[in-house]
């Protein structure tokens, strides 16, 4: 069976993968079966008339160019291969701004020793969880152990540590703090308006881990001007890898930002565990098994 790659494999994954595909990487294409990609165009998928299986080694897929994938073709994303890193991650944008941390360590380097910003508590207080997927599940247990009241919003009811809610008003009401850990699909695109951050707690945190697109951007940009004490720290932007093109956001004191490293564009540790999953999902699928987190076509189109 023929296996077509388009990024860099680790030595260790391409041997494992020979053991039961033919990889190939270019030239003729029509006899590839299974694509293994970071992402894939419609000019390469024309190429590939007899693809089965696309294993895409990230955990979103909504860079994929769905109108050009054939129904017949079976798409395997990699959600939780990186939800330790990225739940780790979520949480130190949460608290770093949260308690103070950050605020106080400008004011001491600016020669400010003045102890005038209240640090206000997680314990007991109202934090919404946008997402209960691998990461956002993670999170809310987390949050939980920490004595927060917490509500974890999404599509599907899900039991834990949480109140649940489908409602993202209900979710964001008098929030100190919101993790929105929400995939990209047609249903998330834009669901975050700037009505749903004004329910939050005047100096709420906002942070996101999941795809910018989820939140409204100039909804965004409107509450941090009009709330000074309201903070957005985000690991996920607008123009994706073109970080310029969020640079208004940079500018505010009340925006903290990182250019998508809270996974395995941050660490070649969880990168390296990010492809090791998908080889196992590969596997699966050339020993006649069933493949884990299968995509809903329906999600997309």
């Amino acid at each position: 069976m023929e296996l077509y790659v388009n990024f860099e494999l680790p030595r260790e994954a391409e041997e494992e993968l020979g053991r039961y595909y033919k990889i190939v990487r270019g030239g003729d294409l029509s006899n590839v079966e299974v694509a293994f990609v970071s992402r894939i165009t419609a000019e390469e998928l024309a190429k590939m008339p007899r693809l089965r299986f696309i294993q895409v080694v990230t955990a979103g897929l909504d860079h994929l160019p769905w109108e050009s994938i054939p129904p017949h073709v079976v798409v395997a994303g990699n959600a939780g291969s990186n939800a330790d890193a990225v739940a780790e991650f979520a949480m130190a944008l949460l608290l770093a701004p949260y308690k103070r941390v950050v605020q106080y360590s400008e004011k001491m380097r600016r020669g400010d020793y003045r102890r005038d910003l209240p640090i206000p508590l997680i314990h007991g207080r109202k934090i919404a969880v946008l997402g209960l997927g691998e990461i956002g599940t993670r999170v809310a247990k987390i949050l939980a152990a920490m004595g927060a009241e917490v509500w974890g919003f999404s599509r599907t009811p899900k039991e834990g540590p949480w109140r649940f809610t489908n409602s993202l008003e209900e979710a964001l009401r008098g929030a100190k703090a919101a993790v929105c850990a929400l995939p990209l699909n047609k249903y998330t695109r834009g669901m975050v308006k700037y009505e749903h951050l004004a329910l939050m707690a005047e100096d709420a945190v906002f942070v996101n881990v999941g795809r910018a697109e989820v939140v409204d951007r100039e909804g965004v940009l409107r509450i941090l001007k009009e709330r000074p004490s309201f903070i957005f720290a985000s690991d996920v932007w607008w123009g994706r890898s073109d970080f310029a093109k969020d640079a208004e956001f940079y500018a505010l004191p009340n925006v903290y930002a990182t250019p998508w490293v809270a996974g395995g564009y941050g660490n070649e540790e969880v990168w390296m565990q990010m492809v090791r999953e998908a080889v196992r999902n590969l596997i699966t699928y050339a020993r006649g098994g069933v493949p884990r987190n299968i995509a809903r076509r329906e999600d997309y189109i």
